[in-house]
């Protein structure tokens, strides 16, 4: 048993997102994507640092990883875009012929079953690096660059193909809000959106984050939530996957970064962007797809105006649950954390800053942007509440007091004093009421509870819990909160490693009572492994999410003490069911749900005092679609 505890642990397991393709034979920038019968085809593009464009279209079969060539284009042109309509891929404006060429208004349809190019009714003005897609049966144009190269363009033109086309004319829509070409467009359900893209082209193009949505039955322009960060030539890397806008590399001029390795995903049921793991290597222009439910991604870029890279990765099929997340700056145990706006700010022992996480574009701010905790400590009980952060008690310099965080303010506050000082404290926000129970205290472990009303900052005390426990799970459906395992007297009474308990129990504010697994037939399912240390338990709607935990030799967990088993619980059905295994097993976790992202950053890897930077995310709706191997 000392033996198992003792040592240094193994190197924490790390996630890997890509696996490497083979190169395609060609240097490819700019170039036009599309899949056809599960293949990658990518449409002509410049081929070398002086610019020069090439007509030639190359095919990447992912089956056989292999590439071969169709036939070339029918005109040498850029900055040109894709859409489909039945079996037919649609090209649409571009610049002819090495840079700086001319903007175009010529429209080619490519029958790829016959390999085939013919004309196709040409758009109403020339124009470069607009957008194309297609929606309903009808091809939409918008954005882009005039003849003269250089000013952005607003018009939007629509295009209902009929027959042979001979007598389709493109119609004007409603004019992109905010012109711009390099451009994104991508469609998702009934709506058109508008991503990124570069203000002006030559000389002085400025990037901008601007994301606009179209609705094709009003006809109307929404401006949504910006990228992260200014970006454009991604063209060709803007997926749609599982109800939600991917985007892959680009480039960042204001930010001085002329290649990005982020990929960026949109949720627009939260309007709200997330980062995803990043590529391999920083890319300017490289073309993507999706096949099945994997990206593939590569050529492009390192510099802008380079075509210097040849290789291509696709996604991990085992990194699609578990994603790596990147590492924090300072190594954490005990954690505590908040997602408020788009941000992640975690917290815990190991040293007194506030560490924020951008979950747009998946980068740390520096140790010192966020003002300090003046009570450190560690086991801090954390809610948030109209957007502030709320710290309650804690084991060190956080006993007995609470500390309240405003983001807007980046400014620490103390609230009122806890009734009676404890850490590792179970808490759950029900309405507008922080439930509070539980903890270490001076004589080891309190079964008290309280109610604390954030806006009066008032504590009420409510019916103490039947079993006295610490380091458990909670979290509350929205009506009730529900503690999960612990430790308390008869195993961990104090703060030391312990099996704990596998007790469920459950306060129902209305009654002011409490529900314990194993008293009555209705009782709660108890947790299938006694454990402590835990965290905050996820509520993700429908089901509970039980994460890692701690014991001293309990079964189960690894040599050095620590689970990296995930519990779910559905209330409903009175039912546990086992979870995708955290890729690091680890306790004093403090899982946050975004949006339908789990996220874990830091914790211990061995039981007892123990810190580190291991950062991931579960993907739940990943997850719902999962089917064990």
């Amino acid at each position: 048993m000392i033996a198992r505890l003792s040592g240094a642990p193994a190197p924490p397991k790390r996630l890997a997102a890509w696996i490497r393709l083979p190169d395609a034979p060609v240097n490819r920038y700019e170039s036009a994507v599309a899949v056809l019968g599960g293949q990658i085809y990518h449409f002509g593009g410049f081929r070398n640092a002086s610019i020069q464009a090439s007509p030639e279209v190359w095919v990447f079969d992912p089956a056989r990883r292999s590439w071969s060539r169709k036939a070339d284009l029918p005109v040498v042109i850029t900055h040109v875009n894709t859409a489909m309509l039945g079996d037919t891929v649609w090209l649409a404006g571009g610049f002819v012929g090495d840079n700086p060429g001319p903007a175009t208004d010529q429209v080619w349809r490519y029958e790829w079953r016959q390999d085939r190019w013919t004309p196709g009714p040409p758009l109403p003005a020339r124009r470069g690096s607009g957008a194309l897609v297609a929606l309903h049966g009808r091809l939409h144009y918008f954005g882009g660059y005039g003849e003269d190269r250089r000013e952005s363009r607003g018009e939007h033109w629509v295009l209902s193909p009929s027959g042979s086309d001979t007598m389709s004319t493109w119609i004007p829509a409603a004019p992109l809000p905010k012109p711009r070409g390099h451009l994104a467009g991508a469609v998702l359900g009934d709506h058109i959106f508008a991503l990124g893209g570069t203000d002006r082209h030559d000389p002085d193009p400025l990037d901008v984050p601007w994301v606009h949505r179209y609705d094709d039955e009003s006809g109307v322009w929404t401006e949504v939530a910006p990228l992260p960060s200014p970006r454009s030539h991604f063209e060709q890397s803007a997926l749609v996957r599982d109800g939600r806008l991917l985007v892959l590399g680009g480039r960042d001029l204001p930010d001085g970064r002329e290649s990005l390795p982020d990929v960026t995903e949109y949720d627009p049921v939260t309007d709200r962007w997330l980062s995803l793991p990043p590529m391999p290597r920083s890319l300017h222009s490289p073309s993507a797809a999706l096949i099945g439910n994997l990206i593939y991604v590569g050529l492009g870029g390192s510099r802008a105006g380079n075509p210097d890279n040849r290789e291509m990765w696709r996604e991990r099929t085992d990194a699609l649950l578990w994603r790596p997340v990147a590492p924090p700056p300072a190594s954490l145990g005990e954690v505590s954390a908040a997602a408020i706006g788009n941000r992640l700010y975690v917290l815990g022992e190991g040293g007194s800053w506030t560490l924020g996480l951008d979950l747009g574009s998946g980068r740390w701010d520096s140790p010192d942007r966020h003002a300090a905790r003046p009570a450190p400590g560690n086991h801090h009980a954390a809610e948030v509440w109209e957007g502030k952060l709320y710290l309650f008690g804690g084991l060190g310099a956080g006993e007995g007091v609470v500390q309240i965080f405003d983001p807007v303010q980046d400014r620490w506050n103390f609230g009122p004093p806890l009734p009676s000082a404890a850490g590792s404290m179970a808490s759950a926000l029900i309405g507008s009421q922080i439930y509070l129970a539980g903890g270490i205290g001076a004589q080891g472990t309190s079964g008290s509870a309280w109610r604390f009303d954030p806006a009066s900052g008032t504590f009420t005390p409510i019916a103490p819990m039947p079993r006295p426990r610490n380091h458990t799970a909670a979290a509350s459906d929205g009506r009730r909160f529900f503690v999960f395992g612990g430790r308390g007297p008869g195993s961990g009474d104090h703060n030391q490693v312990a099996n704990g308990f596998d007790d469920v129990q459950i306060y129902d504010p209305a009654t002011n009572t409490w529900h314990l697994s194993g008293e009555g037939q209705a009782a709660p399912a108890p947790l299938p492994q006694a454990r402590g240390g835990m965290g905050k338990a996820i509520w993700d709607g429908r089901e509970f999410w039980v994460l890692g935990g701690e014991t001293l030799d309990g079964p189960g967990a690894d040599r050095h003490g620590v689970y990296d088993r995930v519990d779910i619980y559905d209330p409903a059905a009175n039912r546990w069911r086992r979870g995708p295994p955290m890729p690091a097993g680890r306790h004093g976790v403090f899982p946050v749900l975004v949006g339908d992202r789990i996220f874990l950053v830091g914790g211990g890897t061995r039981a007892g005092r123990s810190s580190s930077t291991i950062a991931d995310a579960l993907d739940l709706r990943a997850m719902e679609r999962h089917t064990p191997p």
